[in-house]
């Protein structure tokens, strides 16, 4: 059986790494593409930024400009366990931002927050940019068009604002889209409270932990309102054949311009390897900015998403559309594994 086992692993590399490598070239991933959802042709040429707050309660706001709008669309971006500083997302925000829309980012973990107050933390954020933003001379929000991207720790919590916004008075949600939830001590609130008007997409990956896989299943049954026809299940697929990998874990989703893990890993070290496990530390040392998973999976969907409530389409256009199941080319154009969509997870 060992010898079954180890010619059939020699094999496996052999017909995966050999083609590459017997050239002497390397495969390089996809590049953003120019046109289309999650394309690089933009309406604004920069972003402002200004913030607000103290500790668990400050939040960071950030602009179209070059040019300014009068009036825009808001996404809340709601971070993941230990990734309160911007930076890790400032691709997706400047993506939003260059695009036209407005993004709010609590940074609901900082000092002396606990896990039980993260949600009233980023509804006093939301209510309290709602008022400043209104009595600021600048961008104005329209209500209608609020929607929410949430990432690990992010994505349960963004459910749960999302299951609340009657309750606390908050404008609902046009669209929602949940990415590789990560629940450690996080609990899910009744998520019936979630507008059947929502488009919701949640989106896993084949190398996240099980146990957070589950949960992304768990928040897209339990959100039972919200009709069929509005809600898809995305699972991104690692691909192996060019350098860098495309490797869909729990930290893929961050798009950082400049290298920052190694300082995080320096300063918060217990923290990190607590929360992501020693099996996790490798691959998040790899430092990854911004690829395919981001162009594809996260940028080209939540613009499509956003299409969707904007021209009242349902969300069949994931399964009837190839092309925003794409996932791009490695350099000798090949194709890299593309999306699987389903409302059946």
């Amino acid at each position: 059986m060992r010898i079954i086992t180890a010619a059939f692993v020699m094999a496996f590399l052999l017909s995966t790494l050999l083609p590459a490598y017997a050239t002497g070239k390397l495969y390089y991933g996809p590049v953003q593409p120019t046109e289309g959802p999650g394309g690089a042709m933009y309406q604004h040429a920069s972003l402002t930024t200004w913030e607000r707050g103290i500790n668990h309660e400050r939040y960071q706001v950030f602009e179209p400009s070059g040019p300014s709008l009068e009036k825009a669309d808001l996404v809340i971006l709601l971070h993941d366990w230990l990734a309160e500083d911007p930076e890790y997302y400032m691709g997706l925000i400047r993506h939003l931002c260059r695009s036209g829309k407005v993004v709010l980012f609590p940074r609901f973990q900082g000092t002396g927050a606990f896990d039980e107050d993260y949600h009233s933390n980023i509804v006093r954020t939301v209510k309290d940019f709602l008022l400043q933003s209104f009595a600021r001379s600048g961008t104005q929000i329209d209500r209608d068009h609020v929607s929410m991207i949430g990432h690990g720790a992010g994505g349960v919590l963004a459910a749960n604002v999302a299951a609340t916004t009657d309750y606390f008075g908050l404008p609902g949600f046009a669209a929602l889209m949940i990415v590789t939830p990560h629940q450690r001590s996080l609990k899910l609130l009744d998520l019936t409270g979630i507008s059947r008007e929502t488009r919701m997409v949640i989106i896993s990956g084949d190398r996240v932990d099980p146990v957070n896989d589950q949960t992304a299943r768990d928040i897209f049954y339990a959100a039972d309102r919200v009709k069929s026809s509005n809600k898809v299940f995305i699972t991104v697929l690692s691909d192996f054949y060019g350098q860098p990998p495309l490797i869909a874990d729990e930290v893929a989703p961050l798009s950082p311009e400049r290298p920052i893990y190694e300082r995080l890993l320096v300063k918060r070290r217990y923290e990190y390897v607590k929360t992501f496990h020693e099996r996790y530390v490798a691959r998040s040392l790899r430092t990854q900015h911004i690829d395919a998973f981001d162009w594809f999976a996260i940028f080209r969907v939540f613009d499509a998403l956003q299409y969707s409530f904007i021209n009242q389409t349902g969300l069949n256009i994931f399964k009837n559309t190839a092309e925003l199941r794409f996932m791009g080319y490695w350099s000798d154009g090949k194709k890299l594994k593309g999306l699987i969509v389903t409302d059946r997870p």
